[in-house]
């Protein structure tokens, strides 16, 4: 058989929407009550911030102090993990657990 006079055409997917879920709070008789819901990606990019406003020179217009990041917080973040979590264990009370005994087979004489 010759391919050569076979042409492939790849098959794209049909684009669809993309959809994002976003908890909504409503407030229901003084009550926030939150719900799920799902909103096109689309209509959640457009709420974001230009990315011309990050630039250094768009800060520093604003007028306020820009501090350097002390590259130490940065340096190991698998153990400021670790830390968090012990600091965290550390402050709640232990809880009371029921000491089960060990179980001891009889033994045959």
């Amino acid at each position: 058989m010759a391919f050569r006079n076979c042409k492939f055409n790849p098959s794209f997917p049909r684009s669809c929407k993309v959809m994002d879920d976003v908890v909504k709070t409503d407030v229901v008789d003084g009550v926030e009550v939150e719900t799920v819901v799902q909103v096109d990606a689309s209509d959640i990019a457009e709420t974001f911030p230009d990315v011309d406003d990050y630039k250094l020179s768009a800060l520093m217009a604003t007028g306020q102090p820009l501090n350097a990041v002390d590259p130490a917080i940065f340096s190991n973040p698998y153990s400021d993990a670790e830390n968090i979590l012990n600091v965290s264990l550390s402050a709640q009370e232990p809880a009371q657990e029921p000491v089960q005994e060990p179980v001891q087979e009889p033994t045959n004489v």
